[in-house]
């Protein structure tokens, strides 16, 4: 895991503007207020981003995303991610998979 795992764009809606936050591997996605390179809790509800889903883009949904990583099943990761986790604070599953870490 690292920097190059993010991908990330910004659209506009008649709702505003918000943030695509896309895993660079995987058809994981999920949506953000803002462009950041650390994200915790700040994530949006899923029902935004529906023209993803019918993309085939799997949303993330956010009360997920802000679990605390000992709620989840982290077992895939190796020791080496958990020291980077842990040296960047990164405290939950969105910020395992859409953080850009530095």
């Amino acid at each position: 895991m690292g920097p190059d795992l993010l991908r990330a764009a910004s659209v506009v809606d008649r709702t505003g503007e918000s943030v695509v936050l896309c895993h660079a591997h995987h058809p994981w996605t999920a949506l953000a207020r803002e462009r950041r390179n650390r994200y915790a809790e700040e994530f949006l509800p899923p029902s935004r981003a529906s023209t993803l889903a019918e993309a085939g883009f799997a949303v993330l949904r956010s009360e997920r995303l802000a679990l605390p990583l000992s709620d989840v099943d982290a077992s895939v990761l190796t020791k080496g991610e958990w020291r980077r986790i842990r040296s960047c604070g990164i405290t939950t599953p969105g910020g395992t998979l859409l953080d850009a870490w530095v």
